[in-house]
């Protein structure tokens, strides 16, 4: 048997806030009082349901807002509120459905909107998610929340010049807008200007001390290398809103490159704990379980992850670690790698060792090895 000497790699992405990927839109719109009355208790009673954090909720929620479409089909605000419900669960391609039905209702409801378009950029459509917003905003110039949202999804596409563009109209409009003094912070983090962008958010932290604020901090200070600071700045986030996501998720990436893999788990598990529907928590909470020695526990953090999305990409390729390194099952590994080289955007860092794991998989179980089609 070969023995693979290439470097373990672990890939804990750093969460940021306010992105258009990772922030989805919450607004509960009323319906017009001239909406039958029946269509308007069914979606009430859907938005109560929706206050609960629970998939039997979710589903009554649901059922509700279908009914109300069943005596009014022409009730935006239940496909938009379906459409929420749909991004929640992950199902991006139904949540964009929903939204669009929305939209033919309501063409200028300014939240189906910016739903609409931050789902496009989850999908990668990013172009058509920038085309979506540029065109309501130069139709209604005073709208803050997507020129917001405009600003962000430039960002992430590196316009960031456009990004600022955004965050400084919606700043002459409202100087007072703790939303884009962050998001022309996060602008100058990206571009490595740590002290303007640290400058940018502490005048957003006058406005309001925050979890998402104290968040980019921290990484801010991470991006300096100052991993002491950050780290404090990520408990301060947390210790403002312990359900916040982000957070945790960066402490635990902090912790975990510190080689505290139990710290790390515990925060990991407190965000799977809060939302078992968040794939990354679940993905970071295996690699910390490996870390620590807990190879069956980190084993079914995997295959929870891929029984709910089975082309998860870094699912795949930690599972397939895992089951090459640490549970004598390379046949079983090797599948995991090749799936992974199907699924993995082309320029994926990891796709090079995973390439080398089927390769010298294969080599050790003979020529009759089926060659799989991630090349």
């Amino acid at each position: 048997m070969r023995t693979l000497c290439f470097p373990l790699l672990v890939a804990v992405a750093l969460a940021g806030c306010g992105a258009a990927a990772t922030t989805p839109t919450t607004t509960t719109p009323t319906p017009s009082a001239a909406i039958d009355p029946e269509a308007v208790r069914e979606f009430q009673a859907g938005t109560r349901e929706m206050e609960h954090d629970s998939r039997a909720a979710a589903r009554r929620a649901r059922d509700h807002f279908e009914a109300a479409l069943t005596v009014d089909p022409t009730l935006w605000e239940a496909h938009y509120q379906i459409g929420v419900l749909d991004r929640r669960a992950g199902d991006l391609q139904a949540a964009a459905t929903s939204f669009e039905a929305a939209r033919a209702s309501a063409p200028e409801a300014a939240e189906v909107l910016v739903a609409l378009a931050e789902v496009r950029h989850q999908l990668g459509d990013r172009s058509a998610a920038a085309d979506l917003l540029r065109a309501y905003v130069g139709a209604h110039p005073d709208e803050l929340a997507p020129r917001l949202s405009l600003a962000t999804i430039l960002r992430e596409a590196r316009d960031y010049d456009g990004s600022l563009e955004q965050a400084r109209e919606v700043l002459i409009r409202q100087p007072s807008n703790a939303r884009a003094l962050a998001e022309v912070g996060r602008v100058y983090r990206a571009r490595e200007q740590y002290d303007v962008a640290e400058l940018v958010i502490r005048k957003a932290l006058d406005l309001g001390d925050t979890a998402e604020l104290r968040n980019d901090l921290g990484l801010v200070q991470l991006g300096r290398g100052d991993t002491q600071a950050a780290f404090e700045e990520f408990d301060r986030a947390i210790a403002l809103d312990a359900t916040y996501a982000p957070a945790h998720l960066n402490q635990g990436s902090v912790l975990l490159h510190a080689g505290d893999y139990a710290g790390a788990a515990a925060h990991y598990q407190a965000v799977v704990d809060a939302d078992s529907d968040n794939l990354d928590a679940r993905v970071a909470l295996g690699i910390a379980l490996r870390g620590q020695g807990h190879i069956p526990e980190a084993r079914r953090a995997y295959q929870a992850v891929l029984d709910a999305q089975p082309t998860h990409a870094q699912a795949l390729y930690d599972m397939g670690v895992l089951l090459a390194e640490f549970a004598d099952d390379r046949p079983h590994a090797r599948e995991m790698f090749q799936r992974y080289l199907e699924v993995a955007p082309s320029g994926a860092p990891q796709r090079e060792t995973a390439q080398h794991y089927v390769t010298d998989i294969g080599a050790e179980m003979g020529p009759s090895a089926p060659t799989g089609s991630g090349t």
